[in-house]
């Protein structure tokens, strides 16, 4: 019976001695006030948002006259980014952002409008 005990507290403590080990690193990462904060990236430039505009909208014609497989997720994916590059361009320019995306047909006109009445060109 001694024995058994032994060999029990034998193959426990050094269990529960890691386990406790690793919970109690895991507490001290995850502390608050410890977060390292990432960085945010840093902008694209109007000069290459404007480009990514022009690419993105040739790119969503192409689809949409071609017969490639999968076209519906394409041009979703597609009408994706450019909702988003002009968010950026809002940013960029200093224009109140449109809802997120995907914009409706009417926002993403407006959008485009305000862009425009700013000088932004594409």
């Amino acid at each position: 019976m001694r024995t058994a005990l032994l060999y029990l507290a034998l193959v426990c403590i050094p269990t529960a001695a890691f386990w406790g080990a690793r919970v109690g690193v895991e507490r001290l990462v995850r502390a608050p006030g410890r977060r390292a904060t990432t960085p945010s990236p840093a902008s694209r430039p109007l000069e290459r948002l404007v480009a990514d505009l022009r690419r993105l909208e040739q790119d969503y014609r192409r689809i949409k006259r071609s017969d490639e497989p999968h076209r519906a997720k394409r041009l979703l994916a597609v009408g994706l980014a450019y909702d988003d590059t002009l968010r950026d361009c809002c940013r960029a320019v200093g224009l109140p952002e449109p809802s997120r995306p995907p914009l409706s047909a009417v926002s993403r006109l407006e959008t485009e409008a305000a862009l425009a009445q700013c000088g932004v060109r594409w």
